[in-house]
């Protein structure tokens, strides 16, 4: 099944240097991926994100895995990983993913305060300690892997978080990089759908 609407997921952006891969040019496994994607996020369509990703099956593939494992699984809240996921995009200034992940923190009805303190670069603003400092060690991750040291471990374990969270933090911080690299490197188009959230 081709996804419905596909056009609607385009925005209006300048032209990317990867376009979004549109039938008639998908092949059955990136059909089989932008399925799976806009169903299990349940967004109206595949986004752009997905889209460039699908002139290559095998990359469209791994993304949703990681999304899907990542993003959406484990032990920390999907809402939480998002506010990481703006927090580092901004701080990365990768317009991109700071704008889709915002809009996801938005239909997932994260407090609009917390959500404009990050996409503002204000995590300090956050008044909960211990979700602050999970984002605050996530941009450090992402930002300055080498220079995590004890003491940012420390913090984290101070609020009952474990080694499975604080390793899903990392992972967390890693894709959130992946993703704005393809996103950066591909000069990927806004996409409406998400500036209607």
């Amino acid at each position: 099944m081709v996804f419905p609407n596909a056009a609607k997921a385009l925005s209006h952006s300048p032209a990317p240097h990867i376009p979004p891969c549109l039938p008639p040019n998908v092949v059955k496994a990136t059909e089989v991926v932008y399925e799976e994607f806009y169903l299990g996020m349940g967004f109206p369509a595949p986004p752009n994100f997905i889209l460039t990703q699908g002139h290559a099956a095998n990359v469209a593939r791994a993304s949703w895995e990681a999304v899907r494992n990542i993003l959406v699984a484990g032990e920390i809240p999907r809402w939480i990983k998002e506010l990481m996921f703006v927090a580092i995009s901004v701080a990365r200034d990768c317009a991109y993913c700071a704008a889709a992940h915002a809009a996801c923190c938005r239909s997932l009805r994260v407090d609009p305060e917390w959500t404009d303190a990050v996409v503002n670069g204000k995590v300090e603003a956050i008044p909960d300690p211990k979700l602050r400092d999970m984002i605050t060690f996530a941009v450090k991750a992402a930002l300055d892997p080498q220079g995590l040291r004890s003491e940012d471990y420390e913090r984290l374990r101070s609020h009952g978080l474990g080694t499975p969270q604080i390793v899903e933090i990392v992972g967390m911080a890693a894709f959130a990089v992946y993703a704005n690299i393809i996103a950066d490197a591909t000069a990927m188009a806004s996409d409406a759908m998400f500036d209607q959230v």
